[in-house]
């Protein structure tokens, strides 16, 4: 085993026994390094180097064990093994009126990379946004082609319900979803006062594609619905047969 091998292994050692108190981690790569020859170890540590994105694996139990906790003293100790500062004071030039008079922290702070996830999509091609209401399928009125993810699911529209986002609702299931009829409207409205309400671009059921084509499919199959027709067995439809019995009664039929 050479010197410099010796050197790279007596650091990884300490820095883990360091971060890792129990030396547990220290112990892993002690026996990884074991099994590998000179020429195996270099062409492992060369690759390791080469790439930015390559590091120590640190297992830790933070519901275990005290001394398989990671503590940020024991971080602190590990950090001052590989001679690296935490705490530094940061420049903030976009606090200050003058770029050449950068303000600086007053204390040193804690540097280090934040992992931030996106909560939005901001990549176009993988919106879920309709960007062209062009292409629109001729049954249900639904946006195709590169748009075709513009939709909203069943969960969504239920809290939309949930929190009284009717009008919301309202919008982009009408003139936003398959309704062209409404969609029309709302763009000949805003063109002409620039702005529009819903109420005065609703239209009858019959101009919502999706629900003539579920009706059509129930009726297909025996079932009859009161998504566009009355229902067989609607109040209203209930006081009018009884209002034509008893006419019937008093009439003497």
């Amino acid at each position: 085993m050479n010197d410099k091998r010796k050197q790279i292994e007596a650091l990884i050692d300490s820095v883990l026994s360091a971060m890792d108190i129990s030396g547990t981690n220290a112990k892993k790569y002690r026996n990884m390094f074991q099994v590998m020859s000179d020429a195996q170890f270099s062409k492992w540590i060369t690759a390791f180097l080469a790439d930015p994105k390559s590091n120590f694996r640190v297992d830790i139990e933070e519901f275990g064990s005290e001394t398989r906790k990671l503590k940020f003293e024991n971080v602190e100790r590990a950090a001052e093994k590989l001679k690296l500062p935490l705490f530094e004071y940061v420049y903030i030039p976009h606090v200050s009126s003058d770029p050449n008079r950068p303000v600086r922290t007053k204390q040193p702070v804690l540097v280090g990379y934040l992992n931030i996830k996106r909560p939005q999509q901001l990549v176009t091609k993988k919106t879920g946004l309709a960007l062209d209401d062009k292409d629109r399928d001729e049954n249900t009125g639904k946006v195709k082609g590169d748009s075709k993810g513009g939709t909203t699911t069943g969960i969504e529209n239920e809290l939309l319900a949930g929190v009284g986002g009717d009008q919301v609702l309202s919008e982009i299931s009408g003139a936003r979803g398959d309704n062209v009829t409404e969609y029309d409207n709302m763009l000949d409205e805003i063109s002409r006062t620039g702005s529009v309400k819903l109420s005065d671009i609703k239209t009858g059921v019959y101009d919502k594609p999706t629900l003539l084509q579920t009706d059509l499919f129930l009726k297909a199959m025996g079932v009859k619905t009161d998504l566009i027709s009355e229902s067989y067995y609607s109040i209203e439809s209930l006081h009018r047969n009884m209002r034509d019995i008893n006419r019937e009664q008093r009439n003497g039929g």
